[in-house]
């Protein structure tokens, strides 16, 4: 006899049957992963300000870090979102890492040279803008591939 993997959940150990699990909808998970690496950036960049400040290599010249860590949480933000929708249909397990790491680095470099928040974002956005010209390029070249 052939057996098939159904979709219904697996009774209880008690004979009753448990509640399927609820899953968020997918423009919903998309933005709490999002929210959850851009805070994760800003705590590692705020940490990194403080770590700096203890007298550390690269130590950060006189100034708020906030301009700057707002910049870096915005475009993180972006990119992160960004990245999701590239890495959508492909099953990718370090797509993360591809994100924290260049934020890393541009927090420390912005803290320890403090350059115009403005340059940040514009160099940011023309990143962004690339990045999303060469992801549309790709997912219709994609789709056609797969039709």
């Amino acid at each position: 006899m052939e057996t098939h993997p159904t979709t219904e959940p697996d009774p209880a150990p008690d004979g009753t049957e448990a509640a399927p699990r609820r899953r968020l909808p997918a423009p919903l998970a998309a933005l709490g992963r999002a929210a959850g690496i851009t805070a994760l950036v800003t705590a590692i960049g705020y940490a990194l300000y403080r770590w700096a400040a203890t007298g550390m290599p690269l130590s950060p010249l006189p100034g708020s870090p906030w301009p700057y860590l707002t910049a870096w949480a915005v475009l993180t933000f972006l990119a992160a979102l960004l990245l999701q929708w590239a890495t959508a249909k492909v099953e990718y397990d370090g797509r993360w890492q591809l994100l924290v790491l260049p934020a890393y680095a541009g927090i420390r470099l912005s803290l320890a040279h403090h350059p115009d928040p403005a340059l940040i974002y514009a160099y940011g956005a023309a990143a962004l803008a690339a990045g999303t010209a060469v992801t549309a390029l790709w997912r219709r070249r994609l789709g056609r591939v797969s039709s």
